[in-house]
């Protein structure tokens, strides 16, 4: 009931973030004129109707702006860094990467619609070279040059999930990877913290890992944080 009343009042929750970050009122505000008479249910059914991809893939949610900064900020994402929101939806975390943080923001989606209304937040913003959207897979776009890379996959198909392991585990040593409703077990993969914070969907880990080089000493992955299970089945993140 407790989670049931905070997704109720998340939309209040939202206000501070909004007018705290710099433009980001105005994003949310072409969010809301592009977005209008389009239904996220119907947009992604639509879109997926010729994927091979698990449709689990693309379940709608978004991770709210005061989850998004809580990340950021326990990432440690900086001015100097590449920031990829993979899987980014409408491109919330993405535009809020960049505004918030001032690094460079990259989104990959890869349904066509959603990149192509975030260029045009981008140009009306004046975002160009900070913000970018592409319209792409990102079990096959290039990462590499990443510094931090995010993900909301708690409804991902296993094959995906495994996929996209490999893609991160193989990344330069140091890049950070956060993955929300995931915990990612892998020798590459330094966990550095977990943080339970609330979602549209409702409460789930945040899981914050460094890549390292499998090459000499390493430290070992704490292995007593039990794996959580998230709310709803796991709803995917769209933005």
């Amino acid at each position: 009931m407790r989670e049931a009343l905070e997704i109720l009042t998340l939309a209040p929750r939202e206000w501070p973030a909004l007018f705290r970050v710099p433009r980001l009122w105005k994003v949310e505000a072409l969010f809301g004129a592009f977005y209008l008479l389009r239904l996220p249910s119907w947009d992604i059914w639509l879109q997926t109707r010729h994927l091979s991809r698990p449709k689990e893939d693309f379940r709608f949610g978004e991770t709210p702006y005061s989850a998004g900064l809580e990340i950021l900020q326990e990432a440690r994402v900086g001015p100097h860094d590449v920031f990829y929101d993979l899987g980014a939806g409408k491109g919330k975390m993405t535009f809020l990467a960049t505004l918030a943080t001032g690094c460079r923001a990259v989104g990959l989606e890869m349904l066509a619609s959603y990149p192509l209304i975030s260029r045009r937040i981008v140009r009306a913003l004046r975002l160009e070279g900070r913000a970018e959207f592409q319209h792409a897979d990102f079990l096959k776009a290039d990462l590499g040059e990443a510094t931090v890379l995010y993900a909301a996959a708690s409804s991902w198909s296993q094959s995906t999930r495994e996929l996209l392991l490999e893609r991160v585990a193989g990344l330069t040593p140091g890049t950070r990877w956060i993955s929300v409703g995931w915990e990612c077990r892998h020798p590459a993969l330094e966990l550095v913290s977990a943080r339970r914070l609330l979602f549209s969907w409702g409460r789930d880990h945040a899981w914050f890992y460094r890549v390292r080089s499998l090459e000499g000493p390493h430290l070992t992955i704490a292995e007593d944080l039990e794996s959580p299970t998230s709310p709803a089945d796991g709803v995917a993140d769209q933005g």
